[in-house]
């Protein structure tokens, strides 16, 4: 490796020594060469231009082969090979009575692809053939043939985001309610888990958003409103267990989805422009910021050995005379170290 990279321009850097120090600046020059040619033999992934000027990518999730799963808040799910960089319209708007999508999450354990599906008549979010309501959908993941349609329970309530525990159950965040849901293999029905006002910001309700299981079992979520986190334990029993709001080292900023990097680690998206990981220590998280100045991001995922987010940039559907969308609409790899 050493002697390649003295070969071409490079060489003329680091002609070999002779005399006094001989040995020495001659090893020192062929490891500085053999660094160079390392980090060149492996560049970082570019960002992926997706197709349509009204995606709003809302959620990403990847799975460890490096193929990605993009809803948009406007219908459909788009199917991204990372290695490739291919992009093809996996899922199209209203499929299976689809609606605007929330969170997306490519679950192997049961080969579905599980989506947020939410209907909002009389809104631009309104997409054709939706079901009315709020609902979570499942997509085989290999047929992309619809499996699972499941509504969500009570008064108002917003499907955003999901994860899978250790026993298979998947565990739902309502932004509506101050409640997690779950849905048991088999069950044909979702179930209200955990209902707690503790998840609800001072003066309002709901607003529970990102979830990730922990190395520890436990789930973690977040509150977009208030800018909080905590743990949620899980009994033997499967029964939600103590709540634990947790100390945060830096405030977040608008915090949306979030997937576990292993151990204590997690990706996060703080809506208001920041990508960033955090690390649990007791009842503390220790926030790192990864990349800024991002125009509001709001799904995150991990594959072949980088981050990689989504921005939704929603205030350009909602309050469209304010803001406009930086297009393309993109799929962009973060370092998951700052």
């Amino acid at each position: 490796m050493a002697e390649q990279a003295l070969t071409g321009s490079s060489a003329t850097l680091c002609r070999p020594c002779y005399g006094w120090g001989a040995q020495l600046m001659n090893r020192f020059c062929l490891a500085m060469l053999s660094l160079v040619a390392l980090s060149g033999a492996a560049p970082a992934p570019e960002a992926i231009s997706l197709p349509g000027d009204h995606l709003h990518p809302e959620s990403v999730s990847i799975t460890p082969d490096g193929m990605a799963y993009v809803g948009s808040m406007f219908g459909g799910v788009l199917k991204v090979d990372l290695r490739t960089r291919t992009v093809t319209r996996w899922i199209a708007p209203g499929a299976y009575g689809s609606g605007a999508l929330f969170g997306v999450l490519a679950d192997l354990r049961h080969h579905i692809v599980w989506t947020c599906t939410n209907d909002f008549p009389g809104s631009t979010l309104s997409v054709a053939g939706a079901d009315p309501g709020h609902w979570l959908k499942g997509f085989d993941l290999a047929t992309g043939n619809g499996r699972v349609s499941l509504r969500l329970p009570g008064e108002k309530p917003v499907c955003n985001d999901m994860a899978v525990g250790r026993d298979g159950s998947l565990y739902v965040t309502d932004t509506g309610q101050p409640r997690i849901l779950r849905w048991r293999p088999g069950a044909t029905a979702l179930e209200v888990w955990l209902e707690d006002t503790t998840f609800n910001p001072p003066g309002k309700v709901g607003g529970l958003d990102g979830i990730a299981v922990g190395a520890d079992g436990a789930l973690y979520v977040n509150n977009v409103r208030s800018g909080a986190l905590y743990r949620v334990t899980i009994g033997p029993d499967g029964k939600a267990g103590k709540v634990t709001p947790l100390a945060l080292s830096r405030p977040l900023a608008s915090p949306d989805g979030m997937r576990p990097l292993g151990g204590a680690d997690f990706l996060l998206a703080e809506g208001k422009g920041t990508i960033s990981r955090f690390t649990v220590v007791g009842d503390r998280a220790e926030i790192t910021t990864l990349a800024t100045g991002i125009n509001q991001p709001t799904g995150v995922g991990t594959a072949l050995g980088s981050g990689w987010y989504v921005q939704g940039q929603l205030s350009a559907i909602f309050r469209p005379a304010d803001s406009t969308a930086d297009l393309p609409f993109r799929l962009t790899p973060v370092a998951l170290r700052p």
